[in-house]
């Protein structure tokens, strides 16, 4: 598809990473709230930063992949 692969894995893993604590489906969200025997609403409220911070992440990520792809030449010698 004229991706880059290395690229391509770290959208890959930051997606997944961001699928598993968005409601309403998230794996970690439902975990987390079974076990602390929490609400869904104060778990989901107490990562909203960390979501924020993963979006803005992304973001960055697919409008800059230089961000990604210019370190990883650095250690590709």
């Amino acid at each position: 598809a004229g991706i880059d692969p290395v690229y391509f894995g770290v959208l890959f893993i930051m997606n997944n990473a961001i699928g598993l604590i968005t409601p309403p489906v998230g794996t970690v969200l439902n975990v987390v709230a079974g076990v602390g025997k929490m609400k869904m609403d104060e778990v989901t409220r107490g990562v909203l930063p960390f979501m924020t911070a993963q979006f803005a992440v992304m973001f960055l990520l697919v409008l800059f992949p230089s961000l990604v792809l210019v370190p990883a030449r650095w250690f590709a010698h």
